[in-house]
């Protein structure tokens, strides 16, 4: 259920793994696929392990930013749209 704390992150575009920490160290707890529908609430944020998602249709996207997911666990920034990620940095 989203708060006054909760940011909209929108669904991903990509098979994204949900690992326990801000890490690509920490161990994969779930794998989310995309489905152009589902959106995500993260309550928090943090830096992290630098992220590079190369060749695909959005172009190189590098990103230390991971996101802590309302439904548990972290993932990286450069599973979701990045309109959407930067709406959510400059507010915090």
């Amino acid at each position: 259920m989203p708060t006054a704390k909760t940011f909209s992150l929108g669904p991903i575009w990509r098979d994204s793994n949900v690992r326990s920490g801000p890490s690509l160290d920490s161990p994969v707890q779930q794998l989310l696929l995309p489905d152009g529908t589902t959106g995500y609430d993260a309550v928090g944020w943090a830096e992290g392990d630098e992220v590079v998602e190369g060749e695909n249709p959005k172009g190189v996207i590098v990103s230390h930013f991971w996101f802590e997911l309302a439904i548990g666990g972290w993932c990286s920034a450069v599973n979701f749209d990045q309109e959407a990620v930067e709406r959510v940095l400059d507010r915090s």
